[in-house]
């Protein structure tokens, strides 16, 4: 009967250590801990999937789209520095540099600035200009403003 005693005991004991030695720890507790967080930043960031799909749930939050956008035209070096990282990216990984380039111009058409911002980059690189109009006169597409007097409309329109 002692032993009997005895041993619900321990292994209550036991249990309960067990259980208190090894605490779930939310992602919020996580990341507070300033280690633990730098440790989780370097890793997703070092790790090309885990960047990949960091990069897709900030491309789906709007307010991170706009910080990002806040911050880049506010730091030429961050445009720099993020610009190398997104052509990193897109030389690793092209169906995400196929979505960045779609939410680049969801962007630009939804927000005139970086429409216009975007168009004074791209007149640093003629030769995407040239191949872009030549693949719209192809297709038959508008590619300058209608306001633009020396635009040549489509005989459709």
């Amino acid at each position: 009967m002692k032993n009997v005693l005895f041993l619900s005991f321990f292994l209550a004991a036991a249990t309960s250590l067990l259980l208190g030695c090894n605490p779930k720890q939310t992602a919020d507790q996580c990341l507070k801990d300033d280690h633990q967080r730098k440790d989780i930043l370097v890793a997703l960031v070092h790790h090309q999937p885990y960047m990949t799909e960091m990069m897709n749930e900030i491309m789906k939050s709007d307010s991170s789209k706009r910080m990002m956008g806040q911050s880049m035209m506010s730091d030429p070096s961050m445009m720099n520095m993020t610009m190398d990282n997104m052509m990193s990216m897109c030389a690793k990984d092209t169906s995400m540099c196929k979505m960045m380039m779609g939410k680049t111009m969801e962007m630009c058409d939804a927000n005139e600035s970086m429409r216009k911002m975007m168009m004074g980059s791209m007149q640093s690189h003629p030769n995407v200009m040239k191949s872009m109009k030549g693949i719209c006169d192809m297709n038959n597409m508008n590619m300058g403003s209608k306001n633009d007097p020396t635009h040549e409309h489509p005989k459709n329109e």
